[in-house]
């Protein structure tokens, strides 16, 4: 009966720990199943990245995700100072869209590589799918002849601009360029030529840039410029630069092509139409005093 009685006691603690090992796997499972229909909720990148680090973040100690690919940098989480670094490398078919970083405060371990490893394996395809979005949006955004922003994209910069120039106390200016004598050699040399010339001249003006400012293609000759955190004699120093520039170029002195500029700098209390129009007010000064030079409105 001893005997019996100690089988039923084994049976019933096998029981236990088989139940207990499924409870636990289906609860694995269940994450798992989770976190890939949360990584199906959206194409945009960075909030991908963030349902991901979320997932890991607590169980591996992971407290920032970088992702490196050819097409932009996104990040998702704060980087301390004392992170370990481990970089894994995303492929489909073995062909490579990148790679992704983790900040980590334990030790990098081949158990810790090979637990993100199998997790990273569910982002792969949301994240194809979320990149191949993001570069749709780009080309929507983007000049397809000279590569700079388009008016679309113009719009919703100056917008970010305006808002956080508000909320900071900051400043920047509002560069309106058009080319004198363009339509000229557009007419009489063709628009091979033209094109030259105006993939030439953003080639030219981006030169005379920091990287934190940005240059737009309005439409047609126009352009708009936002210099960063710039007053007034800033701008001066910036179109300075691109008139000397242009005066040293073969093409544009061949072709006599030069450039009006109108500038404003951003007032407390502007929207981003009261900056253009002023922007614009001084475009029409230069035009009005002979071209090739730059007023203030």
């Amino acid at each position: 009966m001893d005997y019996i009685s100690h089988l039923d006691a084994l049976s019933s603690e096998a029981n236990a720990n088989i139940l207990a090992t499924w409870s636990s796997y289906s609860n694995t499972e269940r994450e798992s199943d989770s976190l890939v229909e949360q990584l199906q909720t959206t194409l945009d990148v960075e909030k991908l990245l963030s349902i991901y680090l979320s997932a890991i973040a607590a169980q591996y100690k992971i407290s920032s995700v970088e992702l490196d690919t050819f097409h932009g940098k996104f990040k998702s989480g704060k980087r301390n100072k004392s992170s370990q670094t481990m970089t894994l490398p995303i492929r489909i078919n073995d062909r490579l869209m990148g790679r992704i970083s983790y900040f980590s405060e334990k030790p990098i371990t081949d158990i810790l590589m090979s637990s993100l490893t199998s997790h990273q394996k569910k982002l792969i395809y949301p994240l194809r799918n979320a990149l191949a979005f993001w570069q749709l949006q780009q080309m929507a955004l983007k000049d397809p002849l000279t590569g700079i922003g388009n008016r679309a994209m113009y719009d919703d910069a100056i917008e970010y601009k305006v808002q956080h120039a508000s909320r900071f106390k900051e400043t920047f200016v509002l560069m309106l360029l058009d080319l004198d004598n363009f339509k000229t050699v557009n007419d009489t040399h063709g628009h091979l030529m033209g094109d030259d010339i105006l993939s030439g001249f953003v080639t030219l003006v981006k030169d005379c840039l920091r990287g934190t400012d940005q240059m737009f293609r309005f439409g047609g000759d126009e352009f708009t410029i936002l210099l960063e955190k710039e007053g007034l004699n800033g701008a001066h120093i910036v179109a300075a630069r691109i008139h000397h520039a242009i005066s040293k170029n073969t093409t544009f002195n061949k072709y006599k092509v030069s450039t009006s500029i109108g500038c404003a700098c951003f007032n407390e209390n502007d929207t981003p139409n009261d900056l253009f129009a002023r922007a614009d007010k001084a475009l029409y000064a230069a035009k009005d005093a002979g071209k090739n030079c730059m007023k203030i409105a």
